[in-house]
């Protein structure tokens, strides 16, 4: 017997094997990173980066860094190569040629005429070897008269160590600057010199990131809350409301004739019930939404532009803000009450933030149906760790559903089972197998409970509850395998198996619950503890012979 089950137990960890992200040795180092922004007085500006990183393994040779890739908008945007150069291990500099410049169409403006205009500079590092250090240093130049304002939202960390971080802000000393180190202890350096206010942070050593999240979130948010990402945070609005305000500027319904057509349509198949006309606009909107219209465009790269409503609608397709606006334009014109809620990264002061914090630009209405809903539900998921405004500047929180509001997201599955030859697989002793289905509801959680240990806090998505009641007839002439239940429970949730069998059914309740979403690094191993024992497959699996 002990025999049997150690086949079946690997037969099935075959099965479910998956792919487990591991620490390893770091691939390259930064050995210098610089990052200089300059605000002139006429309202131009200036990014200017400069790198030294050092290659170690061939997978950052030919694959992480072997390529830098810059994307600027050249409307009003220059870009300018300062140096490019490879230092080999022996001191020889193999200089980047001309044709290791390649420009090219960004793939976020694929399939959108509109954005097709913005530029991809790919850099390809030549004379490349392990011991090599890639040198580049560029500057992106934006004329003045698109907002004249400065806005940074800056991350830190990179994918590999930095061994010296520097970045420095400049402004005319007239400007008002807002300046902010999220997530860090560092106090910069404040100048003033020949009219112009520098502001300098300097970091050494600093940690690559331990992980990445999951782009089926938020990211950003979950990386700046979590603790885990310093951000360094500066601009030159006024307030918040001031920069705002240039998004609310380009808030139009353009064509309204283009807008009113549309709701005739929908009048048409739904008739004038507020309610039905929401759910017509919500179908319509969810198209739109999913992949067949959204440009991932973000609003930084478009230049803080957003299309009129109208545009957006006679295109079919356009990015997340433009999506959001055309939202509330139908809306308002079948006379229901909406507007736009704007989503951005929590600072210390709030009145302080930038444009370029922005997480999320959404529309949002008393009368929102589900499939709405799930749209913006990842925003209120982090509502506890995001700054919701209206587009006025106000604070405000977001409609959704239920569960979205409260962050919790709860599964409830009720199965009756039976073995069959494609759910079930005899092996050898005249058994049979079935793993029970619904593991993988958990498996959003997998990627963030992949190590036994871990180096920075993590912020969940949400909090989960799953219920799974699964009653499976047992086969005629078969008896099952009892085993035994299992529950471990702790301050961050609970898992647990129970079987039992009755009648000739054998009934599993499964529950995993994770009531905390921020997971810190002392309770992690809790978090782990749960997570391994619902990842194990033989919770999952039921015996019969």
């Amino acid at each position: 017997m002990k025999i049997t089950k150690q086949y079946i137990g690997l037969m099935l960890l075959m099965l479910l094997m998956v792919s487990i992200p591991a620490y390893s040795a770091s691939e390259a180092n930064f050995v210098k990173l610089y990052k200089t922004y300059t605000l002139n007085a006429d309202g131009s500006s200036e990014e200017r980066v400069y790198k030294e990183l050092k290659i170690f393994t061939h997978a950052a040779m030919n694959g992480k860094y072997g390529e830098s890739f810059i994307v600027y908008n050249p409307e009003y945007q220059e870009l300018k190569i300062n140096d490019s150069y490879t230092v080999q291990k022996n001191g020889n500099i193999v200089r980047t040629p001309e044709n290791a410049f390649v420009e090219v169409l960004p793939s976020v403006a694929a399939n959108a005429p509109a954005y097709n205009h913005l530029k991809e500079m790919v850099v390809v590092h030549t004379g490349l070897e392990l011991g090599a250090t890639i040198v580049l240093d560029y500057s992106i130049i934006s004329k003045g008269g698109r907002t004249g304002e400065l806005d940074i939202f800056s991350p830190v960390k990179e994918l590999s160590p930095i061994s010296d971080f520097t970045f420095t802000v400049n402004v005319p000393e007239s400007k008002t600057l807002h300046y902010e180190l999220l997530n860090s202890n560092v106090r910069p350096s404040v100048k003033v010199k020949n009219g112009v206010k520098t502001v300098t942070y300097k970091m050494k050593n600093v940690e690559a990131c331990p992980y990445q999240y999951p782009c089926t979130s938020l990211p950003l948010v979950q990386q700046v809350a979590s603790g885990m990402m310093p951000v360094v945070v500066a601009n030159t609005y006024k307030n918040f409301d001031a920069a705002l305000s240039v998004l609310e500027s380009q808030m139009k319904v353009g064509d309204k004739k283009v807008i009113d057509n549309k709701i005739a349509e929908f009048k048409e198949e739904v008739g004038d019930d507020k309610q039905n006309l929401r759910d017509a606009i919500g179908k319509f909107m969810s198209y739109l939404y999913s992949k067949k219209g959204f440009v991932k465009v973000s609003l930084k790269e478009s230049g803080y532009r957003i299309r009129p409503a109208s545009e957006v609608l006679r295109s079919m397709y356009g990015t997340r803000a433009e999506l959001a606006n055309l939202d509330v334009a139908l809306q308002k014109a079948a006379g229901i009450d909406a507007e736009i809620k704007i989503c951005s990264v929590k600072l210390e002061d709030a009145n302080y933030g930038g444009l370029a914090g922005i997480v999320g630009v959404l529309a949002d209405s008393e009368l929102t149906p589900m499939k709405v809903a799930l749209i913006n539900e990842p925003y209120c998921n982090f509502a506890e760790y995001i700054n919701t405004t209206n587009i006025k500047g106000e604070q405000c929180t977001l409609n959704g559903t239920k569960s979205s509001l409260s962050s919790v997201v709860s599964i409830n599955y009720l199965r009756n089972l039976e073995f069959t030859t494609e759910n079930s697989k005899e092996i050898p002793g005249g058994y049979t197998v079935m793993t029970l289905p619904g593991q993988m509801a958990a498996s959003l959680y997998y990627n963030y409970s992949a190590n036994t240990t871990m180096q920075e806090n993590i912020l969940l998505p949400y909090k989960y509850n799953i219920d799974d009641e699964t009653k499976l007839k047992l086969p005629e002439g078969k008896v099952w395998m009892k085993k035994s239940d299992v529950s471990v429970s702790n301050k961050i949730g609970e898992v647990s198996f129970k079987y039992v069998e009755e009648d000739g059914v054998i009934k599993v309740t499964r529950k995993l619950a994770i009531n905390e979403q921020l997971i810190t690094v002392s309770d992690y191993k809790l978090f782990y503890s749960l997570m391994s024992e619902w990842k194990d497959v033989n919770n999952h699996t039921i015996v019969v012979r």
